[in-house]
C-alpha cells in the first residue's frame, strides 16, 4: 500500500498530466488510484489537493442549481431520485448534497420531489446506512470489511446487502470504493 507521500506524488503527477488539479471524478475514471484513499486520509478531495500543493478545484454551487439538477434527474430517471442516480448521471457530486442539506431526504424534499424512499422492503434509512459506514471508515482510515462493520459499526451488513446487493456496491454508494 502506498504511503501518504506516494499518494500525494501520484496526485501531483496526474495533475501535471491533465494540466490542472483533477476532479474526484477524473481521478476515479482515469487516475492512478480511486479518490477513496485521499478522502479517508485527508477528509475530503479538496483537502488532499491542498496537501499536494495543488490548490482546490472547489467552486461554490448555488442551492438552486443543486435542486434543479435533482428535478432534472427525476424527470429523466424517475422518482425517488437515489444517490446512485446522482453519482452516475448528476452534474454534481453526491457529497455536495450531503454537505449542503440536513439529509438526502431533505434535499429531495426541497426540490419538490418524493422525500421518502418508497421501495419495497425498505426498513432502514439509506442516509443512516451511508453515514454509519463512512463513520467507521473514518475511524479505520480505510473502507471497513464486512466483519469490521458487523463487529464495530453502528449497523450490521444485512441492510447494506439487502439495499445494494453486495458489500462492495454498498461501499461504492458511500463513496468508499475498494479500488485503492
Amino acid at each position: 500500500m502506498p504511503t501518504d507521500e506516494e499518494y500525494l506524488e501520484d496526485l501531483r503527477d496526474f495533475a501535471d498530466e491533465l494540466g490542472k488539479p483533477p476532479t474526484r471524478t477524473e481521478m476515479n475514471d482515469d487516475g492512478p488510484h480511486s479518490s477513496t484513499p485521499y478522502y479517508t486520509r485527508w477528509g475530503s478531495w479538496n483537502d488532499a489537493l491542498e496537501e499536494a500543493g495543488l490548490g482546490t478545484n472547489h467552486r461554490e454551487v448555488a442551492t438552486e442549481d443543486l435542486l434543479a439538477d435533482l428535478q432534472r434527474l427525476a424527470d429523466e430517471h424517475g422518482e425517488p431520485v437515489l444517490v446512485e442516480t446522482v453519482d452516475e448521471h448528476g452534474t454534481y457530486d453526491p457529497a455536495t448534497y450531503f454537505r449542503r442539506f440536513d439529509s438526502w431526504f431533505d434535499a429531495r424534499d426541497q426540490a419538490g420531489l418524493i422525500s421518502a424512499d418508497i421501495r419495497e422492503g425498505r426498513r432502514v434509512d439509506e442516509d443512516e446506512l451511508i453515514d454509519a459506514v463512512r463513520d467507521l471508515a473514518m475511524e479505520l482510515g480505510r473502507p471497513p470489511s464486512q466483519n469490521e462493520m458487523n463487529r464495530r459499526g453502528d449497523r450490521s451488513i444485512t441492510p447494506y446487502i439487502r439495499r445494494w446487493g453486495t458489500w462492495d456496491q454498498a461501499l461504492e454508494a458511500a463513496g468508499l470504493s475498494t479500488d485503492q
